[in-house]
């Protein structure tokens, strides 16, 4: 089955955003043309996941890893077999995308570029002209960020295939973000919102953590990964709004990279860095959806939402935005779904395996259990409704929320400085 036409036709528009920074207002010549060669290379592999998902689910059915759509109980589609962890095919491309990124990164692009143009194909060839990448200190980071998010894959694959419960789920990112901490050579403070500097408390306009800001890293990563997976069941869902959450992301980059902050080098390393980590997860995450959207032929498993929520978490952290990635999540299903679902995470109220929603096969349609998360709480709202329904949404909610979340940092950028 050809994953559905609308998506494909979405994946042509899904990096548009970084094509018109490319051709508008960006006028060095490094920036503009590191921005097209990672959308050159996210488009690759978006193409390359489409190609890999059908060879990788037929191997994961041969070792037995397979699941039913506990959704489409009771039903013929309920009773076949679906392919588990296709994540992994999205994060192996993703990894692939972001090491070939870094070595054509790494290359004096706009050089080799005119020569090519003045036909001087000996220097093309020979010179292997190379240039920094911005700082030493951001190939470290750079390195330190694929090491942490191949970690995060490699665990989550392991829970895919060990079942692990989920106290020790809430443990496996802090194992995976060592590498990002020992690594991390940024600030280690934060800026103190103006109406608090001075005065009673005597705050100064940067206040200086120092390991109270590691903590609030590893706590960061844990939220991240966690709140991606805690809505895992309905089909499309976990795709779905990793996608919406990373181009919001990427439209955060691009818009700063386009204004007064573009012009600091701090800032625009920061938010090239997070650009060359979104644009790649945007388009392996669309090429996973097309498959994983409703009905869905595989399932996408705790190694593709382990993998999107560090990425995510990494390009806050070493992009050096992670208020403003809080601001995506802070009034989303993700952070609500997160507290909500506290009592019966700690098994402070009895908490089952699944806590899904409850399929009437007569009807075909997802009924609310007492189960609390939001996507039950979304159908005791607005009631009963269709799997596909739910799922759209829970994913138009996500787009609604992160276009306030945009306006709102615009609006409180004139009080409070969020980098």
């Amino acid at each position: 089955m050809r994953p559905p036409t609308w998506l494909r036709l979405l994946a042509a528009g899904c990096l548009l955003p970084a094509v018109w920074v490319v051709a508008t207002q960006i006028a060095d010549d490094r920036t503009r043309y590191s921005i097209l060669t990672s959308a050159v290379v996210s488009v690759l592999g978006f193409f390359l996941t489409l190609r890999l998902i059908p060879l990788t689910k037929a191997y994961t059915l041969k070792a037995g890893l397979f699941g039913m759509d506990i959704n489409k109980k009771g039903s013929k589609e309920g009773e076949k077999k679906v392919p588990e962890s296709l994540g992994l095919a999205a994060g192996v491309v993703f990894l692939v995308c972001v090491i070939l990124f870094q070595q054509l990164h790494y290359y004096d692009t706009p050089s080799l570029v005119r020569s090519l143009r003045a036909g001087r194909w000996q220097e093309v060839l020979g010179s292997g002209r190379k240039v920094e990448f911005a700082s030493d200190a951001w190939l470290v980071d750079y390195n330190a960020a694929l090491a942490t998010i191949c970690f995060m894959l490699f665990l989550g694959f392991a829970d895919d295939v060990l079942d692990i419960p989920w106290r020790v789920k809430l443990i496996l990112p802090c194992v995976a973000s060592l590498p990002l901490l020992i690594a991390y050579s940024g600030g280690t403070g934060v800026i103190v919102p103006k109406m608090l500097r001075g005065g009673p408390l005597g705050l100064p306009a940067y206040l200086e953590l120092g390991i109270l800001y590691k903590a609030y890293m590893v706590m960061l990563v844990i939220f991240c990964t966690n709140s991606i997976n805690i809505l895992a069941g309905v089909n499309g869902l976990e795709a779905g709004q990793t996608f919406v959450i990373s181009s919001a992301v990427l439209l955060h980059n691009l818009v700063m990279l386009n204004g007064p902050a573009g012009k600091d080098p701090a800032i625009r390393d920061g938010h090239l860095f997070s650009a060359y980590l979104m644009m790649p997860l945007a388009a392996t995450t669309l090429a996973l959806l097309t498959f994983n959207w409703y009905p869905a032929q595989v399932f996408v498993g705790d190694t593709f939402t382990y993998f999107a929520g560090m990425t995510l978490a990494v390009a806050g952290i070493l992009g050096h935005f992670s208020e403003t990635l809080l601001m995506f999540f802070v009034p989303q299903a993700r952070i609500i779904n997160f507290v909500y679902s506290l009592p019966q995470l700690f098994k402070f109220v009895p908490c089952p395996r699944h806590r899904l929603p409850r399929f009437d096969p007569q009807t075909g349609l997802l009924h609310a259990t007492p189960n609390m998360n939001v996507v039950n709480a979304m159908l005791r709202l607005l009631g009963p409704c269709s799997e596909f329904w739910l799922c759209m949404r829970i994913l138009l909610w996500q787009v609604a929320c992160c276009g306030i979340a945009l306006a709102a940092r615009a609006k409180l950028s004139e009080w409070f400085k969020l980098s």
